[in-house]
């Protein structure tokens, strides 16, 4: 069944299954630019990962929420598997994924894990935190919503801050090149991305 272009159907789905598959599918998935990953182990394209299983659906589909910790924690040196990050906020899925993870249950989980977060619509309160990781929820009409992580970068000739955002869509990946690091400043990323509405969630 479909409602305003979105597929409500097949909504159950087990954890268990989805935590055993994923086990399996990850234990042979090499980590390479066509699998979704950059060279040095990030998650860069989720569309090329649909063969991870995220409530009822999948990282292609809805699995950027999950993605954007994911590579938070990696940018720290963390190395959580994918399989146990991804049952632990399958559980945030909205309507078993059909609109990705909820924001508020983002916040919840992260800070449940030990992280401090401070929640902003302000890409202002960002810059003059001088925050050095964050979570960015977007949403661009008519119905695209996405979760980008970013980590600090340096600066650029001029002194402003340059973050490098991780799993970006459409225009932003052709232009860096697929599995290539893309590094901005976050007035750039807003003028390349072009939304409606975004939520920031700091972390420290």
């Amino acid at each position: 069944m479909k409602i305003f272009g979105f597929d409500f159907s097949n909504l159950s789905f087990s954890k268990e299954e989805n935590i055993k598959h994923n086990r399996r599918v990850i234990k042979s998935l090499s980590r390479t630019v066509e699998n979704g990953f950059s060279p040095d182990g990030f998650i860069e394209n989720q569309n090329r990962l649909g063969c991870i299983k995220y409530a009822a659906r999948d990282f292609a589909y809805c699995g950027c929420g999950c993605i954007a910790y994911w590579n938070i924690l990696l940018s720290r040196g963390r190395k959580i598997g994918i399989p146990r990050l991804a049952s632990e906020m399958e559980k945030g899925c909205v309507f078993g994924g059909v609109f990705g993870t909820n924001a508020f249950f983002m916040k919840r989980f992260m800070e449940k894990r030990g992280e401090k977060i401070e929640v902003s619509l302000s890409p202002e309160d960002i810059l003059k935190s001088g925050a050095k990781e964050a979570i960015i929820m977007y949403y661009k009409k008519p119905r695209t919503a996405h979760y980008v992580a970013f980590t600090a970068a340096g600066t650029d000739e001029n002194g402003k801050r340059l973050y490098r955002f991780y799993n970006v869509c459409g225009k932003l990946m052709r232009r860096f090149g697929e599995g290539n690091p893309v590094i901005l400043s976050l007035e750039e990323f807003i003028a390349e991305t072009g939304y409606n509405l975004s939520i920031y969630f700091k972390i420290s």
